[in-house]
């Protein structure tokens, strides 16, 4: 059973993003919302780096742990960067719980770009990073939504071309299958507050609505693993953490993760937090659920 605020905050979101669900329109890719001041808190240092010519936001504690680092990868669809108040305060969160230094990759962004201009980015800034003498083995790399599925691309790619993998990975709600084949596309069509359908569209008439594929895609096949990292072979992968809310209608991208890494022998913990949505324990830390998901990630990073 959800807790009270979690059944709130899920009425609230289907209401706002109403005129977006009706159309099976992307919220991040469609949602404007106003520029709003960060201010960077105190206890916590705020460089920017480039690391073979991409931008790296960079948030360090005063006294930060030296054994490892968090490597963050930003969802938002292609269309939102490290600049935007949602990711600084993610990447803010991360450098709270873990007491460790948090490099954000800011990958150069816009509904224009196809495949693989976000990959390029990332891997460019991973590789740099690690070229700089940050150790692989020190790097905890963490991505939700697109993000995950950069994070992921990367680390396939790092491992076909012989290059060190990082010390451990943490997928959150990951958006991983383009091709969005899996079942919960349709089983969550009317669950997802953000995504969903409305409830007067019926799910055998409008259901394939949401299995939409993104433009990013560019000509490419969509199974791609480097495109699609739900279709990918993890062996030689580090241990993983996958996170996922139970009514996304991209929860089975997930499923798929964490079957390919049983499947390639990785150690892969898996978390499904009931009722919950896309990115909740981002969008919505307060609740009952979030706090949860953010102990769970916590411990893992610790214990990493």
């Amino acid at each position: 059973m959800i807790s009270l605020g979690a059944r709130f905050v899920k009425s609230a979101i289907r209401l706002f993003t109403f005129k977006y669900r009706r159309k099976q329109a992307s919220v991040s890719r469609n949602i404007r919302v106003k520029p709003r001041p960060y201010k960077f808190p105190e206890d916590l240092n705020h460089t920017v780096e480039y690391f073979n010519g991409v931008k790296v936001q960079i948030l360090s504690p005063e006294n930060p742990s030296r054994d490892k680092i968090i490597l963050h990868f930003h969802g938002g669809g292609g269309a939102i960067g490290m600049d935007g108040l949602f990711y600084r305060l993610v990447a803010q969160k991360y450098a709270k719980i873990s007491g460790l230094t948090v490099y954000s990759i800011d990958y150069s962004t816009g509904l224009d770009k196809v495949h693989p201009s976000f990959l390029n980015d990332c891997y460019a800034a991973y590789t740099g990073l690690i070229d700089s003498g940050i150790a692989p083995e020190n790097i905890i790399a963490v991505g939700d939504s697109m993000g995950a599925n950069l994070m992921l691309a990367v680390c396939l790619k790092a491992r076909d071309e012989g290059k060190p993998l990082p010390k451990a990975l943490i997928s959150v709600c990951a958006f991983a299958d383009c091709t969005a084949s899996g079942e919960s596309y349709r089983k969550n069509c009317h669950k997802d507050p953000m995504y969903a359908l409305p409830f007067y569209m019926s799910a055998d008439k409008y259901a394939d609505r949401l299995r939409r594929l993104p433009a990013y895609i560019g000509d490419c096949d969509p199974r791609d693993p480097y495109i699609s990292p739900a279709f990918a072979d993890y062996r030689g992968f580090p241990k993983m953490l996958v996170i996922v809310g139970d009514c996304e209608v991209d929860e089975s991208d997930s499923d798929m993760i964490y079957l390919r890494a049983v499947e390639a022998g990785v150690e892969v913990e898996y978390k499904k937090y009931k009722g919950m949505f896309h990115d909740f324990l981002y969008a919505v830390p307060f609740l009952k659920e979030s706090k949860q998901a953010w102990r769970d990630i916590e411990k893992f990073i610790a214990e990493a």
